[in-house]
């Protein structure tokens, strides 16, 4: 019987995948914890992480006497995330900035530097530091060069975009009337104005002659001037005329606005359009310049300002090329109601001024800092070494503790997978369990391999001494490929026929997916949790790929039948595998037979069948099929996969052609092999029937007559020659080497 009867069903490979299984979860909880908890040193203590703090900050800054600018900060934190207070030091005389605070998880902050007008000191060096918890100061603060500047007038360069046709008579006025008190208002409040102007009616609609259908109005051959009673004077030239179709092409008068080439670098580009009439896209077919061209030319142009005087027409076509322009809720552009200016001139100061002198004097803001904060280097952590099955980290000084408690553990491991496979593979060929000496061996040769590839893989985990969790992972597996290699190399001696180097490969298989395992399950649970899955599936994938390995790369092999559902595979090699009654002799047992019934090997590539009663051997092919005792052998080379029914047994041939030889006065030939007899029933009749008349013992006698003139590598016992060097020749017919 291969295995219990409720495993006997399975695939070899399986079986011993979880015999395997088996082992190593006993041996990990069982022995592999204890020992670990005995011998483990002692986890080296890890500091509690510090809070850290850094921060960047604008290199340069500044500040017009009598206004502000806007300092941005920029911190980032590590193993907190709590409130960072930020301060500036070594302000100059006459220059405040406040102490700011940056709230829990915002990493930005803007700090408002204020110059009163009484602030003489031009350069200073400023310090901005922050504090994390409990006050302390960040190592490196932040150097800032502070420049304080005279206070200049702010300046703007605002163009009018004007509406001629006939109905915007009362605005061309309101517009020369109004643009004085306007100007003066700007110079009130400091700011240094120039002004300019586009009249524009239809470029699609023929105009009356002699006027043109878009201006751009010259002050002494310039696009701009400071002196208002000029722009009046130029603006009440116009004369409200045309534009019979009513849509007008607003957007081509703002896009030759945007497009003036003399512009003040410094100044505010502001440009007011005052129209009645909707842009030319909202004719049919349109014909003007669409939203997005004009958004684009304002755009590429750098305008800050766009103010709408307009009425109901055109409204969402004007509003989207201001928001296209300017952003949502910037409020650098306003919208008012052409129908107010119109009856009062005044309007225009009165309701314009206000909002742009405020939006002119705020200093521009200042350009966010263009490095990113860094942490200092952190400290090197104190010195440490890590278990190849363990996440904790030991002190360097405790490594070759380390070797020992990782070999030992293994060494439990490996020693209780080796002895379930081992006492797996007993019960597997002779149906029972393997005797204390046999249990022994296989638990003692387990924890040695155990042992030393435990040791191999710490020492190589050692060396690699790495931070890479990649490399961390990689040199894992490789210790525990080394640990599965050598236990898979010591469990080969227990598999008839089966290739140390294969034994090596199919146990450095399963070391591998053990040590996946443990990474896997590590990952989401406890070392400890990992340590048992790892021995799991450490000894689960050994039984599985010794025995894979053992399927895949045998030549010939013999399944032993011991019922519909139970049969056994052993592969042939040069060892004999013997099949018999006596389990102990036996490579498989088999019950009802002989002792040792059939020996089959190879020789020369064929398969060699011994019938050891008969004491006869012959060369067999794939699919033959014998009965011994209660089982049936087939013997399979992989030239044909097809079970082969047993052949029946040929009928006993008859007495007379037995009592032949032992008629004869000097028989030439007791047991020959070149006998005419079929080699397989030549015992089973001529044992009984030889032993009613008991003949005189010629085949004792001959073999020592012709003693002294057998070959000397001749076995002493039946004169058989067989190969190989004196005192390890082995002798089928006989079972003994000489």
């Amino acid at each position: 019987m291969p295995a219990p009867k409720m495993l006997a069903g399975l695939p070899k490979p399986v079986l011993f995948g979880l015999y395997g299984a088996v082992g190593g979860l006993l041996g990990a909880l069982a022995f592999g914890e204890l020992v670990w908890w005995a011998l483990a040193p002692q986890v080296a203590a890890k500091p509690a992480p510090e809070p850290r703090l850094a921060l960047s900050a604008a290199k340069e800054l500044q500040v017009y006497q009598g206004g502000t600018n806007k300092l941005f900060v920029k911190i980032l934190r590590e193993d907190f995330d709590g409130e960072v207070a930020v301060r500036v030091d070594g302000l100059p005389a006459g220059v405040t900035a406040p102490d700011v605070k940056v709230p829990a998880g915002k990493t930005e902050v803007e700090i408002e530097v204020r110059a009163a007008y009484s602030a003489v000191a031009p350069t200073a060096s400023l310090r901005v530091i922050a504090s994390g918890p409990g006050g302390k100061p960040v190592s490196e603060p932040a150097e800032v060069k502070l420049a304080t500047l005279p206070s200049p007038m702010p300046q703007a360069d605002i163009i009018f975009v004007l509406d001629v046709t006939a109905s915007m008579s009362e605005q061309i006025r309101g517009l020369q009337n109004g643009i004085g008190t306007f100007a003066d208002d700007l110079s009130r409040a400091k700011v240094d104005a120039r002004f300019g102007c586009v009249a524009f009616r239809d470029l699609f609609h023929r105009e009356p002659a002699g006027w043109q259908q878009m201006e751009v109005l010259k002050f002494k051959g310039e696009t701009f001037t400071s002196d208002a009673r000029a722009f009046g004077d130029e603006v009440g030239k116009q004369v409200a005329s045309g534009g019979d179709d009513f849509p007008e092409t607003s957007f081509e008068a703002l896009a030759e606005a945007a497009k003036f080439t003399d512009w003040r670098k410094s100044a505010t580009r502001v440009l007011v359009l005052i129209t009645d009439a909707a842009p030319k896209i909202e004719a049919q077919p349109p014909q003007g310049m669409s939203v997005k061209d004009t958004v684009g030319v304002l755009a590429e142009n750098k305008i800050d300002q766009l103010h709408l005087v307009i009425n109901q027409f055109g409204r969402t076509n004007y509003r989207e090329v201001q928001q296209g322009v300017l952003g949502v809720g910037k409020d650098k552009g306003k919208e008012f109601s052409l129908d107010r200016t119109a009856r009062n001139a005044k309007a225009f100061t009165d309701t314009l001024l206000p909002e742009m002198t405020t939006a002119i004097v705020t200093a521009a803001e200042a350009k966010r800092p263009t490095s990113e904060p860094e942490l200092a280097k952190k400290p090197d952590a104190p010195p440490g070494v890590k278990g190849v099955q363990s996440d904790a980290t030991y002190d360097r000084s405790a490594a070759g503790q380390l070797v020992l408690a990782v070999g030992v553990w293994t060494g439990a491991i490996a020693g209780l997978v080796c002895l379930f496979l081992v006492g797996g593979q007993h019960h597997y060929l002779r149906g029972a369990l393997p005797s204390a000496g046999g249990a022994l061996a296989g638990l003692a040769g387990g924890l040695l391999v155990g042992v030393a590839g435990g040791a191999a893989g710490q020492g190589l985990f050692l060396l690699a001494d790495t931070d890479s969790k990649v490399l961390d992972a990689l040199f894992r597996v490789m210790g525990w490929t080394i640990l599965g290699a050598l236990a898979g190399l010591g469990l080969s001696l227990f598999v008839p026929n089966l290739k140390r180097a294969y034994g090596l490969a199919g146990g450095a298989a399963g070391g591998a997916a053990g040590a996946v395992g443990y990474l896997v399950v590590s990952a989401f649970a406890t070392a400890f949790l990992g340590r048992l899955a790892g021995g799991l599936v450490l000894g689960l994938f050994i039984g599985l790929m010794v025995a894979v390995v053992e399927a895949a790369f045998r030549r010939a092999w013999l399944e032993v039948r011991y019922g519909p559902r139970e049969t056994v595979t052993v592969n042939l090699g040069a060892e004999p595998v013997k099949i018999g009654g006596d389990a102990r002799a036996c490579t498989v047992w088999a019950r009802g037979a002989a002792d040792v019934a059939l020996r089959y090997f190879l020789r020369d590539g064929q398969v060699i069948c011994t019938d050891v009663p008969a004491r006869s051997e012959a060369p067999v092919s794939d699919g033959d099929t014998r009965e011994v005792g209660k089982v049936t052998v087939v013997v399979r080379t992989g030239t044909s996969s097809a079970p082969v029914a047993p052949a029946p047994r040929p009928a006993p041939p008859p007495l007379p052609k037995l009592a032949k030889p032992q008629a004869a006065p000097a028989p030439a030939k007791p047991l020959s092999l070149d006998d005419d007899l079929p080699a397989f029933d030549a015992a089973p009749v001529a044992k009984p029937q030889a032993a009613a008349p008991k003949p005189p013992a010629p085949p004792v006698a001959k073999p020592q007559a012709a003693s002294t003139a057998r070959d000397p590598d001749a076995c002493p016992s039946c004169g058989r020659k067989n190969p190989g060097r004196p005192g390890s020749r082995f002798c089928m017919m006989c079972d003994q080497t000489y």
